[in-house]
């Protein structure tokens, strides 16, 4: 638009109320809520009536929700784009030294926790039961270190002609994994996460003896660094069952462990040193569970026998074939 041309009284409106919508979306996002876009939309879909679901589960996972009694209502997200602030951590010095980084730690945490809330605020505005199928999704960005991304996105459920709760249930289980359970009698009661990221220093004594020549060619175990391994293992279960006894569960499962490691050696000139730091991210991810019935029923397991077709399908894929007795 060339510079000279002044904007019409209805542009001027139009750009006033955008600003408006951006900031009161940055206030809401900034109290754990969603962007009022997300609000209308999930706000347009109720009004009518959920003419058409929209969803992430196979067909087969359809058919077994629906065999329950559930009726998909719509694809729901939760996400959070997190800045990770500056952690210290103790190098070059001659003794070894471990610590947890808690300031990548809490932000991990809270990055997760800010996703799953903002998914089951999503499930909430739907008046739905729960949300099956969750898959939570962590990224980070070459252009930018300290930034990381939790994303979880999964299919809101209702049982037609009951009331909706307070707090809908989330569980990162399949459809036929949410069928069998409730044919258990187990109900989820949501999802549940731990994280911790923790350094190792070996120090310039113990890494001079690894490395040394008379033990450079010998089998031996770095024992501080099995030690952070499991010190990080032991903080993250405890923070992920912290959140299940929170939610009154029995137990957790379907649980996924992620577990990352990576070695940094490097030399000091003046003084004159080797170095080895080990740093550990440990993070797991589960479903709480609660019983509902007080006798189980647990269906047998059937025989069941599976071919691969391995002869080009629809758009090139092969497809599994199986059988049950």
């Amino acid at each position: 638009m060339p510079l000279w041309k002044r904007l019409s009284p209805e542009e001027v409106l139009r750009r006033q109320q955008e600003q408006q919508l951006a900031l009161e979306s940055q206030r809401a996002l900034e109290a754990g809520g969603l962007p009022l876009k997300a609000r209308a939309r999930l706000g347009e879909e109720m009004e009518a009536g959920h003419p058409l679901f929209t969803s992430d589960l196979s067909a087969n996972e359809l058919l077994l929700a629906r065999e329950l009694g559930y009726r998909p209502l719509s694809q729901v997200m939760g996400s959070s784009i997190y800045q990770v602030g500056w952690q210290y951590t103790r190098q070059y010095t001659w003794n070894t030294q471990a610590m947890e980084m808690d300031v990548l730690s809490r932000a991990h945490q809270h990055a997760a926790t800010l996703a799953l809330n903002r998914l089951e605020q999503e499930a909430r505005l739907l008046e739905a039961h729960g949300v099956i199928g969750v898959r939570f999704t962590r990224r980070s960005y070459e252009w930018g270190s300290n930034l990381l991304e939790y994303t979880a996105i999964g299919t809101a459920i209702k049982l037609p002609n009951m009331p909706a709760t307070a707090h809908p249930f989330l569980s990162d289980l399949s459809g036929q994994e949410f069928w069998t359970l409730l044919q258990a009698g187990y109900y989820p009661a949501g999802v549940v996460t731990g994280y911790c990221s923790y350094y190792v220093a070996l120090g310039s004594n113990l890494t001079r003896q690894i490395q040394g020549w008379w033990s450079g060619g010998i089998n031996q175990e770095i024992q501080p660094f099995t030690q952070g391994l499991y010190a990080a293992r032991h903080l993250a279960m405890t923070r992920a069952s912290e959140m299940a006894r929170r939610q009154q569960a029995l137990g957790i499962v379907g649980m996924h462990i992620e577990n990352d490691r990576r070695v940094s050696e490097y030399e000091t000139d003046n003084p004159s040193g080797k170095y080895m730091d080990l740093y550990v991210h440990f993070a797991v991810l589960g479903t709480s569970i609660i019983s509902v019935k007080k006798e189980h029923l647990i269906p047998s397991p059937r025989a069941g026998l599976t071919f691969t077709d391995l002869r080009a399908g629809r758009s090139g894929r092969t497809q599994e074939l199986s059988f049950r007795g």
